[in-house]
């Protein structure tokens, strides 16, 4: 039993890495290609994906919503974690981005399992129908407290909405716009009677809220 929250040093990383390690081979590919792409990628690490994963089995999700695909790795994640008869809808305002997302799909055999909206977040989501078992939103942080709202209503009870990027680099007092905007969602979210809501330290912050 300990108060003090240890530090993951890469020694302790090397050893714990079977524990999200061992992704998917499409997975994988997605975050080289990545990496060959962009100096400084926008996308979750492996260690999310398997905790993402864990999520899903846990609610049992047949049904995501995800706000930012990026090109693709966190959607193609989700869909390879629900298998057969699961589905995910992803919401890309970058076409180039949806793109590659899409041949990123079609590569890996997921294509039925996966649609891409293309188009702001703000005026797609009001497009598309629940109940989803989870909803994940990580595209631009200032439109979170609008999404989470919209959010609610398309989650099914029992189900979860993550949002992504809460710590903010170490930087969520700082006066930018998506501090301001990190902030103000943690602090709505513990006062909504529809949310039950809990911040898990993986990665850069993850607010994971549970559909009452």
């Amino acid at each position: 039993m300990s108060e003090r929250r240890t530090e993951v040093t890469p020694a302790l990383e090397s050893l714990l890495a079977g524990y999200w390690d061992a992704v998917d081979p499409l997975v994988r590919r997605i975050n080289d290609d990545l990496h060959r792409r962009e100096k400084f990628p926008m996308q979750i690490s492996f260690e999310q994906v398997a905790c993402h994963g864990w999520l899903v089995r846990l609610v049992g999700a047949r049904r995501v919503l995800e706000v930012g695909t990026y090109l693709g790795l966190s959607g193609a994640a989700f869909a390879l974690a629900m298998g057969d008869g699961g589905h995910v809808d992803t919401v890309e305002i970058n076409p180039e981005h949806a793109d590659i997302a899409e041949g990123w799909f079609r590569e890996g055999g997921i294509s039925d399992q996966v649609t891409v909206h293309r188009g702001p977040a703000l005026d797609v989501v009001p497009t598309l129908t629940g109940p989803y078992d989870m909803v994940f939103l990580d595209g631009t942080k200032t439109d979170n407290p609008r999404l989470i709202e919209m959010a609610i209503p398309r989650t099914r009870k029992g189900g979860l909405i993550l949002c992504d990027n809460v710590f903010r680099g170490g930087e969520l007092g700082d006066d930018t716009d998506d501090a301001v905007a990190t902030r103000e969602l943690l602090a709505w979210v513990r006062t909504t009677p529809e949310l039950d809501p809990v911040v898990l330290p993986v990665a850069d912050g993850i607010l994971a809220c549970r559909r009452l």
